[in-house]
């Protein structure tokens, strides 16, 4: 198999202008291959990094669990492939393969795969705090 990326490999940032394509599925399956997939059940790929937004390709087994975590920023989850639920508060959200789910920032919030799945966490700018007059 041609590898879809090289180890280390470096997120882009966004202190210069660039445009930049990624082969998603090929990423996920050579991370599903790592030693850490098979390890612990998940893997993760930073593929953008800056304070405008921030982007990871994560690939989890069935079952694994994404403990209670928050982001920093609004973020959208894109399901690749598999089958993944999302609890927030006392409510669960399934997605299945091709859609998406989006929340505010510092949403206390948990991740279950249903089955082997891949998906895409997009992470808005940091808030920030706006004066008030």
């Amino acid at each position: 198999m041609e590898k879809a990326f090289e180890r280390p490999y470096r997120p882009l940032n966004f202190s210069k202008s660039w445009i930049e394509s990624f082969p998603l599925h090929g990423m996920a399956e050579q991370l599903m291959g790592e030693d850490a997939f098979a390890e612990s059940g998940r893997n993760a790929l930073s593929l953008v990094r800056g304070d405008e937004m921030t982007v990871v390709l994560t690939v989890m087994k069935a079952g694994a669990v994404l403990h209670e975590h928050q982001a920093p920023g609004p973020a959208t989850v894109v399901l690749l492939s598999g089958r993944i639920r999302i609890s927030a508060g006392a409510g669960e959200l399934p997605l299945e393969s091709g859609s998406s789910v989006s929340f505010t920032a510092n949403l206390r919030h948990a991740v279950r795969a249903l089955e082997d799945s891949a998906f895409l966490i997009v992470i808005g700018g940091r808030q920030t705090r706006r004066a008030t007059i």
